[in-house]
Order: C-alpha cells, then sequence, then structure tokens
C-alpha cells in the first residue's frame, strides 16, 4: 500500500512539475523583419539615391516578416538648409499579415518649391510582435527639369 501512495505522489508531482514548467516557457518569437535594397532613387541617375524636385523618385525592397507585418512606414525629411519638408506614409492594407513582399516600392514625390540638398529616407518594417527592421538612407534631392516625367522600369 505505502508503495502504491509514494508511487502516486510521485506521479502527481512530476505532471505538476510538467504542467507549471511549460507555462513558464516564454513563446518564443520569430526572427526579425528584414529590409534589402533592391534600388533607391530615380533610374536615370548616374548614383542611387538621387531624387528630383516635382518628379517622382523611387524605392524598391525585399521585405521579409516571419512574425507578420503589422504596418510598414516610410518618412522622408529634409536635413539640410532652411526648409523644413517632411513626407510621412504608412501602408497597411494588402500588406498587414504577409509574411514577405518581394519587390515592394513606391515613387513618392518631393514637391518643386521646396530645398535641394540632403534629405533622411527612413522606411520601417513592424511585425505582430513588435519587432521592427529600419532602413536609414541619406538621400540627395536635385532641381528637375520641370517636365515632373522620367521613365520607370517595370
Amino acid at each position: 500500500m505505502q508503495n502504491k501512495k509514494s508511487l502516486w505522489n510521485l506521479l502527481l508531482a512530476g505532471a505538476l512539475l510538467l504542467l507549471f514548467s511549460s507555462c513558464s516557457k516564454e513563446k518564443e518569437k520569430p526572427a526579425a523583419p528584414t529590409i534589402e535594397v533592391v534600388h533607391l532613387g530615380i533610374h536615370e541617375a548616374e548614383e542611387d539615391g538621387i531624387f528630383y524636385l516635382g518628379e517622382e523618385g523611387h524605392f524598391e525592397v525585399n521585405i521579409k516578416v516571419p512574425g507578420r507585418i503589422k504596418k510598414i512606414e516610410l518618412e522622408i525629411y529634409q536635413e539640410s538648409g532652411y526648409g523644413i519638408f517632411s513626407l510621412s506614409k504608412v501602408y497597411e492594407g494588402d500588406y498587414v499579415g504577409r509574411k514577405e513582399v518581394p519587390g515592394f516600392q513606391d515613387y513618392p514625390v518631393i514637391p518643386e518649391g521646396e530645398a535641394i540638398g540632403a534629405y533622411s529616407f527612413h522606411l520601417k518594417v513592424t511585425d505582430q510582435e513588435g519587432q521592427v527592421a529600419a532602413l536609414d538612407e541619406n538621400i540627395t534631392v536635385k532641381a528637375g527639369d520641370g517636365s515632373g516625367e522620367h521613365e520607370h522600369e517595370h
């Protein structure tokens, strides 16, 4: 009888230990999001990172988010001169919940009349766990030719 009681107590203690140890384990977070630059700036420029006033700029990135996308945010703001230009945009809609967005691109415009010079380009991807990947690049804004047009590679 004593052996059965000891065996029962041992089984009960083991079950409680298993229950509490499995409850105390934290859920493992997925890997953090990543952003890979494919292209930044207009296609006709001699180098990357060039935008022209009044013309569509361009960026293309590959985004991977094992923890699924919550939101993608873009911010471009002026670093030099007396201007205070800034552009902010949030991309949600079709992107929320996705794990990957290959070839994510947009064509932001820095309007004519803004200052030429150094600007900051920030793209931030937040996953549903709150983890963030940030792309921070310097871009140069030059005077456009007034046409407001350039060719897109699609």
